[in-house]
């Protein structure tokens, strides 16, 4: 597993200070992702898998429009869950055979978007099969149309992020309606594969694997029901990453392989997966600098007021002690603070509102007002949840290549809140 070092993350820094990328007046926090991490992560993730796979990042992961570029220039396609997302997609430059469409909310509208222009679907509810079946003057013979399932596998370690339990909003439950699933797949000749996510961060592997074996044993029960021959399995993603450096996530080599050893043991070796990882390809490739505004030191507690909060860490501030991050404090010339002492800190933001707290009691260096601190482990499902809450401005992001900054996106101004509160 490989996380950007501290030391990389100080000299990255103090070289975009440097270079004026960043102004310490106004850029109170920024992000940065760095290019080469995908790189690796994408060319670890073809290798573990079947070469005929099809491999889609979550564009709500990180929906940035330079990342989905290169995404598409590293062969990956994209998983989009809204119209917003799938014009992202299309104008980020993908094919149509590029992008997978799931959503549990989709209209009869963007269904029949989807059908005419050749992208994946994967139907949420018997009650969307309806909808399509509306359409069935429209869909060609090579259309790609799935249905998901819940497999109800259980609960990971995070309630928000599982979605494979007895209960969830997502598809149709296996256990109550495995009959009707297969009937499905009789009426609708249409149908040509099943979709199964089963949760992200906080879910195990092996309980991921139960999914897919569940998914197989599925796959063979329609086949031989029905006839109807299933050419895809769209996997989702969910293999959860470590956000504390001295710890080892599930090897994706590990899953890959053990896919592959289930996939022969059902003789379906030649079944198209489709997979749509984001956590596993983005999180470990970004970070977030923000600066020490206020260090208010008190007798039963220190907090540190930064710039992020809950307008970019969503997650980690409504569900604390379940989201971890590793913290990093620099100077105001971007050099690593170091003491033998460390004194615990809260970390909280800038917004009006109690819960702005992204850790609590985190041992640092002391901190002075004009530091920065490091966020590590921010690529993913940060950014992507931005708030609006109080019309902050929305960080500058700067993209890293080898020893090449460039900004990627610019820090949003007073005017562009202004429009967007606008009519």
């Amino acid at each position: 597993m490989s996380f950007i070092s501290e030391d990389s993350i100080s000299e990255i820094f103090t070289n975009c200070i440097k270079s004026r990328l960043i102004h310490q007046e106004n850029d109170t926090s920024v992000i940065f992702y760095d290019f080469n991490q995908l790189a690796n992560r994408i060319s670890t993730l073809k290798a573990a898998f079947p070469d005929n796979t099809v491999h889609t990042s979550a564009i709500k992961a990180n929906p940035i429009i330079k990342v989905l570029e290169k995404i598409n220039e590293l062969g990956l396609g994209v998983e989009a869950a809204s119209e917003g997302e799938l014009f992202l997609a299309k104008k980020s430059g993908f094919n149509s055979n590029q992008i997978v469409f799931d959503s549990p909310a989709k209209t009869r509208k963007e269904i029949e978007f989807a059908i005419e222009s050749g992208i994946y679907i994967n139907a949420d509810s018997f009650m969307e099969l309806e909808r399509i079946h509306e359409l069935n003057n429209l869909i060609k013979p090579l259309s790609r149309i799935g249905l998901r399932i819940n497999p109800q596998v259980g609960y990971g370690t995070i309630a928000a992020t599982s979605v494979g339990g007895d209960y969830s909003k997502f598809g149709v439950p296996l256990k109550e309606y495995r009959i009707e699933i297969i009937e499905a797949f009789l009426i609708y000749k249409w149908l040509s594969g099943i979709h199964m996510h089963i949760g992200s961060q906080g879910c195990s592997m092996q309980m991921l694997l139960n999914g897919f074996e569940s998914g197989l044993q599925l796959i063979t029960d329609i086949q031989l029901k029905t006839g109807n021959n299933i050419r895809f399995f769209d996997i989702g993603g969910g293999l959860p990453v470590s956000y504390h450096h001295d710890q080892n996530p599930p090897d994706i080599n590990e899953y890959g392989t053990k896919i592959q050893e289930l996939l022969k043991q059902y003789k379906l070796e030649n079944l198209q997966l489709i997979t749509e990882f984001g956590r596993y390809l983005h999180t470990n490739s970004g970070f977030t600098i923000s600066k020490v505004e206020y260090v208010k030191q008190y007798i039963d507690s220190n907090t540190l007021i930064i710039h992020a909060g809950a307008d970019l860490f969503l997650r980690e501030c409504l569900n604390l002690g379940q989201w971890f991050h590793e913290f990093t404090l620099l100077d105001k010339n971007g050099k690593i603070k170091v003491s033998n002492s460390k004194i615990k800190y809260h970390i909280a933001g800038p917004l009006c509102f109690a819960g702005d707290i992204i850790a609590r009691d985190i041992e640092l260096p002391k901190a002075d007002e004009g530091d920065y601190l490091v966020i590590h482990d921010t690529g993913a499902y940060t950014f992507g949840m931005w708030s609006k809450y109080v019309s902050r401005m929305f960080p500058k992001i700067i993209g890293i290549t080898g020893k090449s900054f460039e900004i990627i996106r610019n820090r949003e101004t007073p005017e562009d809140i202004y429009k967007f509160w606008s009519v």
